[in-house]
């Protein structure tokens, strides 16, 4: 009878915390008020430990508070290496570049060039990570959209959807999803060849809303040409760097981490930055600085998300039996669910890993069975990649577009949210015949 209250409770706590979630509450805060809540409710229904084959036994002092925290580390590193490698693109001039040679070959169709523009974008964050690496992209290209006419709602649309797309395979996000499900291996082929998948598909979408969007965009001149006059413009060599941690990864096995190393010595080599010791000491030093400073809040976002996954899989056996009953068995109905209602991991909703959707995951981790992370890693990872992490404007980089180009909300999603929903369906759909 015991368990059976405190499972109720913890249900409750979930509803309450979703509606926080949603409403735009402090996440840090409120997943460290979960995780404290969850716990103490464990703990007076004598549930105080959770064994797993790849994170052994969890229990409040040390599994939740301490390890929760210090297991991020290696996520941490990959973050934090892609984000300064988003710093040195910028810094040495590769990206400038790549979007003037983008603006070049568009011409003066609009439409095109805004194409050419989500095309770099998103094979920029590949590799790329955090919103600073958004934000110095960002500026640039915008000012180029907004002089040919494009309109801000959809100049904002295309380019977090691009960023969006290159998210399926940049190793800083795809470890920051599996460390909530550490049992799924992100190295492994299926998953290789879904993220390709994934980024094509999320591309088309970004394509079709393009074209079907800038109908009737009047031509202007390319900003590009003239305010670029006197920079030095990289060769083509060093405008491979962005694509180069990927392919090595993918197609080599590297460790992410060698995979940027190799990318950033290969930058600093065909831009001329090693030249003289002095000068890349300094460069190192101030990208490296301004990537950490860029993503410090993320760690603590996380820090903190990890403390209350790890509570409610100690809170596992007193949530299955509540929950198992209501949910469906078949495996295709639930993909189809996740699809169809995607919307709903927009505001940190319940579908979303990043609010209130971390306790959905904790749930469907607590039953167990058919949920397995070869399951729920795809099931979740599309409505937090293709929806919140590139369209929804609790998302740090999408607040800041939309903010930056003054794009009226309501617009916004009328041009983005119908091809970000069907891109979330056809990828639910793909996900669970290449998975189950």
């Amino acid at each position: 009878m015991m368990n059976t209250v405190v499972g109720i409770l913890l249900l409750i706590t979930y509803v309450a915390f979703a509606i926080y979630a949603a409403k735009g509450g402090n996440l840090m805060i409120g997943f460290f008020v979960m995780a404290v809540l969850w716990a103490g409710l464990g703990a007076i229904a004598g549930v105080t430990v959770w064994s797993s084959t790849a994170e052994g036994v969890i229990d409040i002092n040390n599994g939740i508070f301490e390890q929760g925290p210090e297991l991020w580390g290696s996520t941490a590193a990959i973050i934090i290496f892609g984000s300064w490698f988003g710093r040195i693109l910028v810094d040495t001039g590769i990206a400038r570049t790549l979007i003037r040679t983008a603006v070049e070959w568009g011409g003066d169709k609009p439409a095109l060039t805004c194409i050419l523009l989500s095309i770099v974008t998103s094979l920029i964050f590949t590799s790329a990570y955090g919103a600073g690496s958004v934000v110095a992209i960002g500026v640039i290209i915008f000012p180029i959209l907004l002089s040919l006419g494009i309109s801000t709602h959809l100049a904002s649309a295309s380019f977090l959807m691009s960023v969006g797309a290159g998210l399926y395979l940049n190793n800083g996000w795809l470890k920051q999803v599996g460390a909530l499900i550490p049992e799924f291996d992100i190295t492994i082929p299926t998953w290789k060849t879904y993220g390709f998948i994934a980024f094509g598909i999320q591309m088309l979408a970004v394509i079709l809303m393009i074209l079907v969007s800038s109908r009737g965009t009047a031509k202007k001149h390319a900003w590009a040409a003239k305010s670029d006059q006197g920079e030095k413009k990289v060769g083509a060599l060093a405008l491979l760097t962005p694509v180069i941690p990927v392919c090595l990864s993918v197609f080599l096995n590297f460790k992410p981490i060698t995979a940027i190393l190799v990318a950033v010595l290969w930058a600093l080599v065909f831009t001329g930055n090693l030249k003289n010791m002095k000068d890349i000491g300094d460069m190192v030093q101030k990208t490296f600085h301004d990537g950490v400073t860029d993503v410090a809040l993320v760690f603590a976002f996380l820090f903190f998300l990890q403390m209350f996954l790890r509570s409610a899989k100690v809170c596992a056996p007193l949530l299955a039996p509540i929950i198992q009953p209501v949910l469906p068995s078949n495996l295709l109905i639930l993909f189809v669910i996740f699809g169809l209602f995607s919307v709903m991991a927009l505001f940190r909703g319940p579908l979303t890993v990043w609010g209130a959707g971390a306790a959905t995951l904790a749930m469907f981790q607590a039953i167990g069975g058919v949920f397995t992370p070869m399951i729920l890693f795809p099931l979740f990872m599309v409505p937090a990649t293709t929806i919140n992490g590139s369209i929804c404007p609790t998302q740090s980089w999408c607040l800041w577009a939309i903010g930056y180009t003054k794009t009226d909300l309501k617009q916004y999603f009328k041009t983005c949210l119908p091809y970000a929903l069907v891109a979330a369906l056809v990828l639910e759909m793909v996900a669970y015949f290449m998975f189950v």
